[in-house]
């Protein structure tokens, strides 16, 4: 597995990790979500943006812990070619965050809570700790964890830029203010191909005003047949 030209080395450790005594559910589409969406694009520049944190990354706090893994120097929240084994590679015009060791996580969280949460994702599996993903309330606390590689594996073999959403959907209504995810080279995203989602196209002042000519134009044309009949 390379990551920014490197290869990704860790030592595989035996950690369980299971769901809190909650009936937290894991989310696996994106179809009928109501949660909030992730915008990356701020940190579409072509680089790779190693930080710890904090930064602000689209309203949300973002920190990480890196557990010494590939370059000690915390996630990378841009761009950059990454590699996850067996679950493909990633680069060219994604933007993401990549927790930067096998043993290590990183979060985002915000000020206002939602019922549902959730990203896109990938992880390289085999490479650590198993991938997890954890809700978080108002100050940070983990409520619940999900074991991804065991209840809603990801896989993608030999695909490139390919995320799938994951999230957690709370019991309480608004309660989760943010997500923690860590292990196997996790990387999230806001779209399944990691491209941010332009924004819709609006037409120029120019382009409406030519439009409505041609409307008038035609409207004139109708009278002057209808005249001529």
């Amino acid at each position: 597995m390379k990551f920014a030209g490197r290869i990704l080395g860790a030592t595989a450790l035996l950690v369980a990790f299971v769901s809190a005594a909650s009936a937290d559910t894991i989310l696996t589409s994106e179809v009928g979500y109501t949660g909030r969406g992730l915008d990356l694009s701020a940190f579409a520049n072509g680089n790779y943006n190693f930080t710890f944190g904090p930064i602000n990354v689209d309203g949300f706090v973002f920190t990480s812990a890196n557990g010494g893994g590939n370059s000690g120097l915390g996630s990378v929240v841009g761009q950059g070619g990454y590699g996850l084994g067996a679950n493909g590679s990633f680069g060219g015009n994604a933007v993401y965050i990549g927790v930067d060791s096998a043993t290590g996580y990183a979060q985002l969280l915000g000020t206002t809570g939602y019922t549902e949460l959730g990203f896109f994702m990938n992880y390289g599996p085999g490479f650590g700790n198993p991938a997890t993903i954890s809700s978080l309330d108002a100050l940070g606390n983990v409520i619940s964890t999900f074991n991804l590689e065991t209840v809603a594996p990801i896989s993608t073999p030999g695909g490139f830029n390919q995320f799938e959403f994951r999230g957690i959907e709370a019991t309480s209504p608004d309660s989760i203010f943010g997500l923690r995810f860590g292990g196997d080279y996790i990387l999230l995203t806001g779209t399944s191909n990691g491209v941010p989602t332009p924004p819709s196209d609006v037409p120029e002042p120019l382009t409406l005003s030519v439009l409505a000519a041609g409307v008038i134009g035609l409207a004139g044309q109708r009278r002057r047949r209808a005249a001529g009949a």
